[in-house]
């Protein structure tokens, strides 16, 4: 007997196939390399707490250009004692002053002082792309770093799987009286130590995986291998020199710079008096005959005998030439870490390719010598060395192929190939 559902049952039982298969799918659009760096700039703290340093420089930015607009002053008073006006009897005892004044020329003053706080707000900015870049670099190479585990796993699963079927192997031929017992337990001890390498890498792996949600602060699945076209990187004198545009190390420190800089232009005009038009309005004092005044005041204080901003000047001179040499410094960091990174790399692929023919041969080599202890010409221990030379080599090629990559990566955050993938915009920083 066939049961027909009720329409709204086909639908609903419809939607719930389309929604189950939409599941992975969404799954894999929330993997990878790029959605991991994205993430990490979404979410991280350090981003949204550099972003809000950003902001409060900027309102202090926006405090030093109000200088330039009038203040506005309010004096009261009030006696202890009543004070009439001898003639018209009107109580005195409240006199009230209101005064606006509007900067007219500070000689300098107050443009050096704008200045150093603009320049202050850049600064911060680019310390915002330079914590955007260390985030970039640190995900990425933790997102490798769990791929590089989860290959070592597998290698090492592998070779678990392998040793079990030869244990397994030796202690039937033991059993049939062809092995000794000492073939077993020369077995079982390897076997052991298998076991013990896969838990190793076990845990290395969930290291891996706990790094990269702190940097990314949403579980993200790291499946996905990562693409060739964010390994594709420049070569040789090109890398560098792109290394060296791109730095945002660098770049903050030129930045630097310009604040020290302006901080000197700002020391010595900060004792510079400033001319105001002042306009007042009073009340309740009879001793004015205009209660209205208009009126050009030059205001100025010379603290310490003009001493005090001598010494600020100097010292502004002297961060200022502090800076330059940082950047003078940031500019060999950054040579000398290029070249490490790039013959890292160079010699990493080096090693992928001799350690690639060497696996080759060794997987050829091990089934020989398997055929040749059936035969009775190797001895179990020759099959079991050949087994972990097995391994180790193919152990060896993926550090290195792990390596390779992250050395890449390292190389591709310097030069701020990784900013497009992250969807960091460099323009508005």
């Amino acid at each position: 007997m066939v049961v027909s559902l009720p329409r709204l049952g086909r639908r609903c039982l419809l939607a719930i196939c389309l929604a189950a298969w939409a599941l992975p799918v969404s799954a894999q659009q929330a993997d990878g390399l790029q959605a991991a760096l994205q993430a990490a700039l979404t979410l991280h703290p350090a981003v949204s707490g550099k972003q809000s340093q950003v902001r409060a420089s900027e309102y202090s930015a926006d405090a030093a250009r109000s200088q330039r607009y009038p203040s506005l002053t309010a004096q009261a008073q009030q006696f202890t004692s009543s004070n009439r006006d001898l003639s018209t009897g009107e109580d005195l005892s409240t006199p009230i002053t209101l005064r606006a004044r509007q900067p007219v020329w500070a000689f300098g003053r107050i443009d050096n002082s704008i200045a150093f706080a603009e320049a202050s707000t850049d600064v911060e900015r680019v310390d915002l792309l330079r914590v955007q870049r260390q985030l970039l670099e640190q995900t990425a190479i933790a997102y490798a770093n769990v791929l590089g585990s989860r290959q070592r796993l597998q290698v090492a699963e592998v070779n678990l799987a392998a040793l079990q079927q030869l244990y397994d192997q030796i202690s039937r031929r033991e059993r049939g009286q062809l092995a000794s017992m000492a073939d077993v337990r020369l077995a079982a001890t390897r076997l052991a130590q298998s076991r013990a390498r896969v838990g190793q890498y076990t845990g290395e792996l969930e290291i891996a995986e706990s790094d990269l949600l702190a940097l990314t602060q949403v579980a993200l699945p790291a499946q996905l291998a990562i693409a060739p076209a964010l390994l594709q990187i420049k070569e040789g004198e090109a890398l560098r020199q792109a290394a060296l545009e791109s730095s945002a190390e660098v770049l903050f420190k030129s930045q630097e710079i310009e604040r020290a800089r302006a901080g000197v232009d700002q020391a010595r005009t900060a004792s510079m008096p400033t001319v105001y038009l002042q306009a007042e309005q009073d009340y309740n004092q009879p001793s004015f005959r205009d209660d209205t005044r208009l009126s050009v005041v030059v205001e100025g204080t010379l603290e310490g005998m003009g001493f005090a901003s001598r010494g600020r000047t100097s010292a502004a001179v002297a961060q200022q030439s502090a800076a330059e040499d940082d950047q003078a410094f940031a500019i060999n960091e950054l040579e000398q870490t290029v070249r490490r990174l790039q013959r890292s790399r160079q010699l990493q692929a080096e090693l992928i390719q001799v350690q690639s023919a060497s696996l080759i041969d060794l997987e050829a080599l091990l089934g020989s010598y398997q055929r040749q202890y059936a035969a009775g010409t190797k001895s179990w221990l020759d099959v079991l060395n050949i087994q972990r030379e097995f391994s180790e080599q193919q152990l060896q090629l993926v550090q290195a192929e792990n390596d390779w990559v992250i050395y890449t990566l390292q190389l591709a955050a310097l030069t701020g190939a990784l900013d497009a993938p992250a969807a960091l915009n460099t323009e508005e920083q």
